[in-house]
C-alpha cells in the first residue's frame, strides 16, 4: 500500500509539471550493459528522475496489453498508433507505477527538470522511435561488448535462454526475428544465444543511417577508458557545458554493480569478460557476429573504431 501511494503521488506531481515527450532523455541500452552507471552519471547533471525499464512485460501491464514481446522489433516506417500514444505518455511521466519509479527518490521526481528514461528493451524499435519523436536532446544509444554482456548475464544467473527461440516468434512484427529461431536453436551455449540475440536486437539501429544521425552512440568501454572525452562529447552534442559533478561520479560503482574489485583499473574492467571464456568459446562467439553481419565489435576488447590506450601514439 505504501509503495502504491508513493507511485500515485509521483504520478500526480509529474502531471502538474507538464513534461512533453520531446523533453525526455532516452537511454537505449541492454541488460548488464553499464546503463545504470550511466543513468546515475546523468542524474548528476541537473535535477532529474529516472523512469525505470518501462517495457518490462512483468512490470508494465499496459505494454503487455498492447501486444509487445520481450524482444520487440518495430519496422522503422510501421504504423502502430496505440504504441506511439503509450510511448508519448510514458516519456511525459504519464505511466508511473512502483516499478518504473523505484530508481529515484520522491524528492527527485518533485524537483526534476527532466525525466531520464532507461530502456533495456527499446533497441529493436529505436529507428521507429526516432522517426516519431523529435527529442530535444539526442537519445543515447549505449552499447557494451556483447561478450561482456553475455559474461555478466551468466554471472547474474537470472538471464536464462531456455525458450528464447520461441520468444522470437511472439509479438507484433515478429517476422523479422522468427526467421532466426532455427539459428538460435542450433547454438550450443547460453553465451552464444545471448550474443546472437544482442546482434538481432542491435542491427536495426546499427544499420540505420537516420538512427545514427538522430542519436548519439556511446560505448561502455570508451566511457570507462576516456570518461572526460566521452562526457564532453555527449554534452557538446546536446549543446550544453559539462555540468559540475558528473566527472566526479565516474569512478563510483552503480547500485547494480556485482563485482567492484576492478573498478579502479578501467582496462581490466573492460576486459573482464576474457576471464569467462576459453579461446575456443571466443572464436565461436566471434563467428556469430560475422554470421549476423555485426561489425561494431569483434573478438577485440574495444569497438571497431577505437584503439587500446597502449596502441595510441
Amino acid at each position: 500500500m505504501k509503495q502504491a501511494l508513493r507511485a500515485r503521488f509521483i504520478s500526480t506531481a509529474l502531471r502538474f509539471k507538464g513534461f512533453e515527450p520531446e523533453d525526455a532523455i532516452l537511454l537505449s541500452c541492454d541488460p548488464r550493459s553499464g546503463s545504470t552507471w550511466l543513468s546515475e552519471l546523468l542524474c548528476e547533471s541537473r535535477p532529474s528522475a529516472v523512469i525505470w525499464e518501462p517495457f518490462h512485460l512483468d512490470n508494465a501491464p499496459r505494454v503487455r496489453d498492447l501486444g509487445f514481446s520481450w524482444r520487440q522489433y518495430i519496422p522503422p516506417d510501421a504504423d502502430w498508433p496505440e504504441a506511439e500514444l503509450f510511448i508519448r505518455r510514458m516519456l511525459s511521466g504519464g505511466y508511473i507505477n512502483q516499478w518504473t519509479s523505484w530508481a529515484s527518490p520522491v524528492a527527485d521526481f518533485v524537483r526534476a527538470e527532466h525525466l531520464l528514461v532507461k530502456c533495456c528493451r527499446a533497441n529493436g524499435f529505436l529507428p521507429w522511435l526516432v522517426r516519431r519523436i523529435a527529442f530535444r536532446r539526442k537519445p543515447i544509444h549505449f552499447l557494451r561488448h556483447p561478450f561482456a554482456i553475455a559474461a555478466s548475464q551468466k554471472r547474474m544467473g537470472n538471464f536464462g535462454t531456455a525458450g528464447m527461440d520461441e520468444v522470437l516468434s511472439r509479438g507484433r512484427y515478429s517476422e523479422y526475428l522468427s526467421e532466426y529461431a532455427g539459428f538460435i536453436r542450433g547454438l550450443e551455449t547460453d553465451a552464444e544465444r545471448i550474443v546472437a540475440m544482442w546482434c538481432l536486437m542491435q542491427k536495426p539501429a546499427l544499420s540505420d543511417a537516420l538512427t545514427q544521425e538522430r542519436t548519439i552512440r556511446m560505448h561502455y568501454e570508451t566511457l570507462k577508458l576516456y570518461p572526460e572525452r566521452e562526457v564532453a562529447r555527449l554534452f557538446h552534442t546536446w549543446g550544453e557545458p559539462v555540468p559540475e559533478g558528473v566527472l566526479a561520479r565516474v569512478n563510483q560503482a552503480s547500485r547494480m554493480t556485482v563485482d567492484g574489485a576492478l573498478l579502479n583499473d578501467p582496462l581490466s574492467q573492460v576486459g573482464k569478460w576474457r576471464q569467462e571464456f576459453s579461446d575456443r568459446q571466443v572464436d565461436r562467439l566471434a563467428r556469430i557476429l560475422t554470421q549476423l553481419g555485426v561489425t561494431e565489435y569483434s573478438d577485440a576488447l574495444l569497438p571497431a573504431t577505437e584503439l587500446l590506450p597502449s596502441d595510441e601514439k
